[in-house]
């Protein structure tokens, strides 16, 4: 039905019409279940796994913060792994697979919000699409954590490439190497190979701790898939647990 109205008068006019709903049992239902189905990640205490730091970086923000992803494997394990603690701290977008989009959204939430520490989780592939932007983080001294992901490659592309379409890898494997943690420093942005660190969980909370822009790279295996996960053009109930589902 399509209402033609001033949105206040016709909202005002709707809101009697609507009942409160008892969710309670349903809730206790999706609890129940996450209690006997709940994921389970593991290495969470590698800092430099791709859960690990997921969980490293949540224990040592208290689980506060305002959390921005960009879009691939990086992004569903931090919407499975980061414990959301209270409203408006995600900032994803969702399904639209906007590549670029965290670096940006980081930026613009430590502006709005400068007492607190912005974290945004980002993939080698992601990164390169706003990479620019980290020159506004500097200019503007944004209180944003990267946390660059990278396998060299895109990762969830090649996950798919590789489930369900015989391994066959095109256009989703980069031959030439990018050095992050150069051109963030470039920038003139602090920045660390974490995997290169004799201690990098002191590194990695030394970092979030202080304030300004920060890039902390984590190197990890392209064959670390991520699940579960939904074939291409199938059903929710058709999702895959893991490789051998």
């Amino acid at each position: 039905m399509g209402i033609t109205a001033d949105a206040a008068q016709a909202l005002n006019a709707l809101l009697p019409l609507l009942h409160n709903n008892n969710h309670e049992p349903w809730l206790e239902r999706v609890a129940a279940c996450k209690a006997e189905h709940g994921l389970r990640f593991d290495r969470t205490d590698e800092v430099c796994s791709p859960y690990g730091i997921i969980r490293q970086v949540a224990e040592i923000l208290d689980g506060k913060g305002i959390v921005t992803t960009d879009v691939g494997q990086h992004q569903m394990r931090v919407a499975q792994a980061y414990p959301m603690m209270q409203p408006r701290q995600w900032l994803t977008s969702g399904g639209l697979g906007t590549m670029g989009f965290g670096l940006p959204a980081a930026i613009g939430a430590a502006l709005a919000k400068p007492e607190e520490t912005v974290v945004c989780f980002s993939g080698d592939g992601s990164l390169l699409m706003n990479i620019q932007e980290m020159a506004t983080a500097v200019e503007n001294q944004a209180n944003v954590k990267i946390i660059l992901c990278n396998n060299e490659g895109l990762g969830l592309v090649q996950q798919q490439q590789d489930l369900f379409f015989g391994g066959n890898l095109f256009g989703s494997t980069f031959t030439e190497k990018t050095d992050f943690v150069r051109i963030a420093q470039g920038f003139g942005m602090p920045a660390y190979s974490l995997n290169s660190e004799h201690d990098p969980r002191a590194v990695l909370q030394k970092a979030l701790k202080n304030p300004g822009p920060c890039l902390l790279e984590v190197r990890m295996s392209a064959d670390e898939k991520v699940f579960p996960m939904v074939p291409p053009g199938a059903a929710n109930s058709q999702m895959i647990e893991g490789v051998n589902a």
